[in-house]
């Protein structure tokens, strides 16, 4: 098992890395930091600039010029931080020559996939359910492709104009419901242990007491398996020690797992120590483009 979803952006793989991924141009590391001129050059492609979450194939070359840096990380979780005047080149496990100052950093363990949410789910409520009429709830979160720490999860929604009280249910993939409650307004937080993780659920939020007609929203989450939790929470624990400048490979890591939000407050964190920081900003407006309606969950 290795980080292979984070250069994909699709999902972490489940196996180690082929020894065919040089041959397919698979990537076998990302870029997660960089300061000043660098560069690389893939198989079968010209020299360009290196920028912010590249994902790089096997037999790349990397440069590092005259007071610059750039930091990469391995999909088996391997990293390097690539001082000046540095130059790599990028084997399908590790590094196959280097020269100039290279430093290891501490690796990232390997993470394990997010199953993804099956077209036979059949989003939303179950067909057996009778429809619910009236105006939509805007800004539920999470929603579709979006995942949650099973012992941490939290529910968003946008509160309606004339509403005091809501209904939340959450139901399970045999459409019984695991968590029940009424609250006056959002966030609403599901109590540790209620939610067992790995899992994909169904939750709806409805007006209770507002005049006409009933406003309700439905959306679906799916809650992080135990194995890709514990890997999460190592890599989280040895990418802070080295602080903000790790922040970007945890907001990709969080990203690639579907916890969106997570990646969202650490991309921000990472942009209040480099404000100036165009490839942060991107990264951070992509993020935004996700959630859609982020300005609700504030």
């Amino acid at each position: 098992m290795n980080l292979l979803r984070i250069l994909t952006l699709g999902a972490l793989l489940t196996t180690p890395l082929a020894a065919s991924a040089a041959k397919t141009h698979q990537p076998v590391a990302i870029v997660y930091g960089l300061a000043g001129d660098t560069w690389h050059t893939a198989p079968d492609a010209a020299r360009r600039p290196s920028r912010l979450y590249d994902r790089l194939p096997a037999e790349t070359t990397v440069e590092v010029g005259p007071g610059s840096r750039l930091e990469l990380a391995f999909v088996n979780g391997l990293r390097y931080e690539l001082g000046k005047g540095s130059r790599v080149r990028l084997g399908a496990r590790d590094l196959t020559s280097r020269t100039g100052t290279v430093r290891r950093l501490p690796a990232v363990p390997p993470l394990p996939p997010l199953p993804p949410i099956a077209p036979q789910d059949r989003p939303g409520l179950p067909s057996g359910a009778p429809p619910i009429r009236g105006e939509p709830i805007k800004g539920l979160y999470p929603r579709r492709g979006a995942a949650v720490l099973a012992n941490a999860t939290v529910l968003y929604f946008q509160p309606v104009t004339g509403a005091s009280r809501y209904r939340i249910e959450v139901q399970d993939g045999e459409n019984q419901a695991v968590f029940q409650t009424e609250v006056e307004s959002p966030p609403v937080k599901v109590p540790a242990g209620t939610l067992p993780p790995g899992n994909t659920y169904r939750w709806t939020v409805r007006t209770l007491d507002r005049p006409g007609a009933i406003a309700h929203g439905k959306a679906e989450l799916v809650t992080l398996g135990d194995q890709a939790s514990r890997a999460r929470e190592k890599a989280r624990k040895i990418l802070e020690v080295e602080g903000a400048g790790s922040l970007p490979l945890l907001a990709e890591i969080d990203r690639s797992l579907g916890l969106w939000l997570e990646a969202r407050e650490e991309l921000k964190a990472a942009l209040r120590e480099k404000p100036s920081d165009p490839a942060l900003r991107e990264a951070l407006g992509e993020i935004a483009t996700q959630l859609e309606n982020e300005d609700d969950l504030r």
